[in-house]
């Protein structure tokens, strides 16, 4: 039998379909690469008209050295020796760090994530910078457009802030880790916003507002900021003589703070006076408040009113003043839990016996009950 050998024949190959995928991803390549530069080009485009119109208002900001890059999935603006100076408010600012990037992933377009590399300083135009603040890593996220966020958050690590005038540099405040978060509860970044925020300090300590703000301590606290007419760039300074023309307050819903074995749980209200100082209060619950009392210094505040040798005679009298004020400046824990009972109402907080009392801010001087425990200078 004879076999046609057609039959045989393999089937006829198709270059074409070999290469469509190739070329199908070549396209997407090259489409891709121009909607990217593009984009790029508008994203600079956009940044130099801002700052242009930032400008015209005192706000300046630069860079030594700037690029745009991330190709091929990511947008990321670099700035090197970044600077802002404010120039329009009472009080001119200058700010300046050494390395500063944020990034945008194309997956996530309304995501921006920012680093900046330290330290910050502060001071005023044209002057030597009066402040620095540095720290390990500093990182910050926006979620929503830069010009209308829905919300943000900062975290740094391993925070300090010195003063670094003529003289030798000087601690002012330190934290381990700082956390702060915000969103727009009502009303929009243009117009009228009312903001959720939180904070969270661990490790911290502030050695300029007291003996007692020297020793570490951790705080939480959540709150509701309104007042501010607006999101706009501008100084801090700028930002709360805004909030206070405007009789914007800070309500703290809820505050917990625990220093060694002392804890404080409360809630309240803050303002600013005119010239920039707090003014409100906050009601504290307070756990171990006889580990406070020596604390605020106040059995060395009341021995320096009287003379030596007479404290012996004159307890008693101290005694019907404040309950175990007398035994306290002897001596010993039982009068200082005496003293304690006496500052307000006894409760209980975290399964411990706990007093309630006021945390006033009156004008920037801050009491606690009855002691004074530091004085705030003005914000602006």
């Amino acid at each position: 039998m004879q076999v046609d050998d057609s039959d045989m024949r393999e089937p006829r190959r198709r270059p074409w379909l070999v290469a469509l995928p190739f070329a199908v991803f070549v396209l997407i390549a090259i489409g891709w690469s121009i909607f990217w530069f593009v984009a790029t080009s508008a994203t600079g485009k956009a940044l130099a008209e801002w700052r242009t119109r930032e400008a015209a208002v005192g706000r300046i900001y630069r860079c030594a050295k700037e690029s745009l890059g991330g190709y091929p999935f990511r947008f990321e603006l670099r700035c090197a020796e970044p600077s802002a100076e404010f120039k329009s408010g009472p009080q001119p600012m200058a700010l300046s760090a050494r390395d500063f990037v944020v990034v945008d992933q194309v997956w996530q377009p309304n995501l921006l994530i920012g680093e900046m590399i330290g330290p910050l300083m502060i001071g005023e135009p044209g002057a030597k910078p009066s402040f620095a603040v540095n720290w390990s890593l500093a990182q910050a996220s926006l979620r929503g457009m830069p010009l209308d966020p829905q919300r943000a958050a900062v975290v740094v690590n391993q925070a300090s802030l010195t003063s670094v005038g003529d003289k030798a540099q000087t601690m002012i405040a330190n934290a381990n880790r700082v956390e702060l978060h915000g969103r727009i509860k009502s009303g929009t970044a243009r117009r009228n916003p009312v903001l959720d925020l939180a904070l969270s300090l661990t490790q911290a300590s502030a050695s300029r507002l007291g003996d007692l703000a020297a020793v570490p301590f951790d705080a939480d606290l959540t709150g509701v900021l309104s007042g501010l007419p607006n999101l706009n760039f501008r100084s801090w300074q700028e930002s709360l003589r805004a909030l206070q023309a405007a009789g914007g307050r800070l309500e703290i819903t809820r505050a917990r703070i625990k220093q060694n074995e002392v804890l404080a749980v409360g809630s309240g209200s803050l303002g600013l006076t005119p010239r920039g100082a707090l003014d409100g209060e906050l009601q504290l619950t307070i756990a171990n408040v006889e580990k406070l009392l020596p604390a605020l210094g106040v059995d060395r505040a009341v021995a320096q009113l009287i003379p030596p040798g007479t404290i012996e005679r004159l307890a008693p009298s101290l005694d019907k003043l404040l309950p175990g004020l007398g035994g306290m400046l002897r001596g010993g824990s039982a009068p200082v839990a005496k003293a304690g009972d006496a500052l307000g109402p006894r409760s209980e907080l975290e399964g411990k016996s706990a007093v309630t009392m006021p945390l006033k801010f009156t004008d920037g001087v801050v009491t606690l009950g009855p002691f004074k425990v530091a004085e705030i200078p003005p914000l602006y």
